[in-house]
């Protein structure tokens, strides 16, 4: 399957998905959110832990929920290798310095990828206010791994999405929740932790 064929299965997945939501009937007075999540942790190619400064992630998402308990989520996915500085305070100054660690014992210096995400959420209520949830599902990506403008590795396909955590909703329709992440994309694995900020509507 080409790269094209791929993207257009996971956009059909999601429109479908979308079209599915439309004609549901929730069973909770705010079906929607819209919310964006941050994520810090540590990457794995080909079982090489070597990933300089760990790696920083960015995700945006909106959830439709079937009920008080299930929803479906689809979700935008930006990242990238986090750079690890070295600062020293010599004489009246404060200098740093960007260390230029390889990656995964290759001769790279830059890991960037992104996901396409479709997942299952359930959550199990604790109190009115506070839950745990559990995601699961797949995610289309597409990584390189490059030595400045020279790319030593790079794939994309599909593969699996999964996160646990905690959350808290307010009578605004804010919510916060925190978790951790898995995401497996053929020869890289990222795992972490995350943060994020979520409006229902």
């Amino acid at each position: 399957m080409t790269r094209l064929n791929k993207i257009s299965v996971s956009i059909i997945a999601v429109l479908t998905t979308l079209g599915m939501s439309s004609v549901a009937n929730a069973a909770t007075k705010n079906p929607h959110s819209v919310g964006v999540q941050l994520s810090g942790g540590s990457a794995e190619y080909k079982n090489s832990k070597q990933d300089g400064g760990g790696v920083g992630q960015l995700y945006f998402h909106y959830n439709y929920a079937f009920s008080d308990i299930w929803s479906v989520e689809v979700g935008l996915n930006a990242a990238a290798e986090a750079d690890k500085w070295k600062c020293t305070d010599s004489k009246d100054k404060f200098v740093c310095e960007k260390e230029n660690n390889k990656l995964f014992n290759l001769n790279a210096d830059k890991l960037n990828y992104s996901n396409i995400v479709v997942a299952g959420k359930g959550q199990y209520a604790l109190t009115k206010r506070n839950s745990l949830y559990g995601k699961l599902g797949v995610q289309f990506y597409d990584y390189d791994i490059k030595n400045a403008k020279t790319t030593i590795a790079e794939d994309d396909g599909l593969g699996l999405f999964a996160e646990a955590g905690w959350q808290y909703k307010w009578d605004n329709g804010l919510a916060l929740n925190a978790g951790l992440q898995t995401m497996k994309m053929g020869d890289l694995k990222v795992s972490g932790s995350t943060i994020g900020l979520k409006y229902h509507f």
